[in-house]
C-alpha cells in the first residue's frame, strides 16, 4: 500500500491546467487537539502539488511552503486544488488551495516551485 493510499487520497482529476486530489479526515489523521493534523493536510497539498507537476515531464520539488487559515475536524471531506502559476522549461510553480469540499472555505495555502526534465527517453515538443 502506498502512503497516499494508506491516507485514504483519491486523484479526482488531473490536467496540467488544474488537478484535485481529496481525502476524508479520518481518526488517525487527529492532532492532539482532535483537527487534522498539519502533516496530513500538507501531505494532501504535496499529492496535488506532485500530480501537476509530474503529467507533463520529470518533476521535483526544490521549495515548499504551506500557510494554515482554519481547522479541519474528523469527518471532513478536504480537496486539494492545484493550478499552475508559472510553468517554464526548468521550473515551474504551483498553487495548491486546500479546501473544505468542493468548493468550501480555503483551510491552507501551498506553494510549491519544481525542478523539471524531460523524461528519460523522451524529448520535449513544447
Amino acid at each position: 500500500m502506498s502512503y497516499t493510499e494508506a491516507l485514504g487520497m483519491t486523484v479526482l482529476e488531473a490536467s496540467p491546467e488544474r488537478t484535485r486530489v481529496a481525502l476524508t479526515v479520518t481518526a488517525a489523521g487527529l492532532n492532539m487537539h482532535g483537527t487534522a493534523h498539519g502533516g496530513l493536510v500538507f501531505s494532501l497539498a504535496d499529492e496535488a502539488f506532485a500530480v501537476i507537476s509530474n503529467l507533463d515531464v520529470q518533476a521535483v520539488a526544490a521549495e515548499t511552503h504551506l500557510s494554515f487559515f482554519r481547522a479541519a475536524r474528523e469527518g471532513e471531506r478536504l480537496v486539494a486544488v492545484a493550478t499552475p502559476e508559472r510553468v517554464a522549461r526548468t521550473l515551474a510553480t504551483y498553487r495548491v488551495e486546500v479546501r473544505r469540499g468542493e468548493e468550501g472555505e480555503v483551510l491552507a495555502l501551498f506553494l510549491g516551485t519544481v525542478s523539471r526534465r524531460d523524461r528519460q527517453g523522451e524529448e520535449r515538443t513544447s
